[in-house]
């Protein structure tokens, strides 16, 4: 089952986000769009923390790592990288899926694939929030549907 949880938290990051931060200036991605809005970076920064938070639970290590201040979207493409290596190689060593665990934010015990499932969620969910800070600050959508064929 490790293939298809790779696969997608890949598909976020090669797509979703790529797609998305194309074209973002670093002084773009630091302001929020919009009044009471988070900038791409607290986003993007929110993302590599959970990505960890969920190393841990993978893991069993039991070791959250503190939080981290602003960054240039350079350093958090490359922590998204790094954390996209490291998941691949946890996915790769799960041996039981439903084995439940300790979800980090919720507090509950849930299978495993369950709390990946959430994690992957909120990872999607918060990309499209980039997206549509792309759109606050005037820039065109980067996701767009295939064009098709004129008969």
């Amino acid at each position: 089952m490790s293939q298809p949880w790779t696969t997608l938290f890949s598909l976020n990051r090669q797509v979703l986000m790529a797609r998305n931060l194309a074209d973002v200036t670093q002084d773009q991605a630091d302001q929020p769009p919009a009044p009471h809005l988070n900038s791409i970076t607290w986003i993007l920064t929110h993302l590599v923390e959970n990505r960890r938070w969920l190393l841990e639970t993978l893991l069993e290590s039991g070791d959250r790592p503190a939080a981290t201040g602003p960054r240039s979207l350079a350093q958090l493409d490359a922590a998204m990288d790094e954390t996209q290596a490291a998941l691949a190689e946890a996915f790769d060593g799960v041996v039981d899926w439903r084995e439940p665990r300790t979800h980090p934010a919720m507090q509950v015990a849930l299978p495993l694939e369950q709390i990946v499932g959430t994690f992957l969620m909120e990872e999607a969910y918060h990309l499209g929030q980039i997206g549509t800070a792309r759109k606050l600050m005037g820039m065109p959508g980067a996701m767009k549907a295939p064009e098709t064929a004129k008969v």
